[in-house]
């Protein structure tokens, strides 16, 4: 059984996994750790396979592999309940474990998400975007540069940085195809786990609170809205403290 490496933070008797973006890794979440509930809370950040500190442990880098390591790190933890985070792409994989494990996940935090259908676009574009991604065409510079607008050079050059050498291009490319593939939105609706999303809203238009308030509430009856007003996609990053404050509330 393969096992995820993890960075652990805290002592605390409650346990919370955060999970990672496509253009990131456990890292993202460096400048929140001084201000998390770390008496209260272990926090478990994690790397997929392909991914920061997970970065040589190979695999298929699926949907479905991804939901069986964090359910095998689980396993490994000896977590009989949990809270759990992701952020952009791993909301994907947060959302399906929280359908697979409801007895276990005690409240489910999405920021930036992905609906449970995925990402869609027509299957020309959606090839043509894994092509410019293999062949490293500038998807990230550009990607960085529409999400960075009102930012410096450092910050752009550090994101972009980031996102070349935090992953291996084969999980990069693979990992995109997954979340572009990727649809069980039939099968979660009307999950009634307690679930916090966390939009910026400086974010893409795609990931506004707007854009995404009504379409995740067809699917969650249980389901609340923050928006981080001085935040793009990395609410993280940005604004670390009001980020660890939302989610220790």
């Amino acid at each position: 059984m393969i096992e995820l490496n993890y960075k652990k933070v805290g002592t605390g008797s409650k346990t919370m996994i955060l999970m990672h973006e496509w253009m990131g890794d456990h890292t993202n979440y460096d400048t929140s750790i001084p201000f998390l509930n770390t008496h209260d809370f272990t926090y478990i950040f994690v790397d997929f396979r392909g991914y920061g500190i997970s970065k040589d442990i190979e695999g298929e880098f699926t949907f479905e592999e991804m939901v069986s390591d964090i359910k095998n790190l689980v396993i490994k933890l000896g977590l009989k309940e949990f809270y759990l985070l992701g952020h952009s792409m791993s909301s994907l994989i947060a959302q399906k474990l929280a359908m697979d494990l409801k007895e276990q996940v005690i409240e489910l935090f999405l920021i930036t998400p992905i609906l449970p259908t995925g990402i869609k676009m027509k299957e020309s574009a959606k090839q043509k975007l894994l092509d410019d991604v293999q062949n490293e065409n500038n998807v990230i510079e550009n990607v960085v540069t529409q999400a960075s607008k009102r930012y410096n050079n450092t910050w752009k050059n550090y994101r972009i940085n980031l996102a070349h050498t935090c992953s291996t291009l084969k999980a990069k490319v693979s990992y995109m195809n997954m979340y572009l593939s990727t649809d069980f939105s039939e099968e979660i609706k009307g999950l009634d786990t307690k679930i916090t999303v966390l939009t910026g809203k400086l974010d893409l238009p795609a990931f506004h609170k707007n854009s995404l308030e009504k379409r995740f509430m067809n699917y969650y009856p249980n389901i609340s809205f923050i928006e981080c007003l001085e935040a793009g996609h990395y609410p993280m990053i940005e604004c670390p403290v009001f980020f660890s404050t939302v989610i220790d509330r």
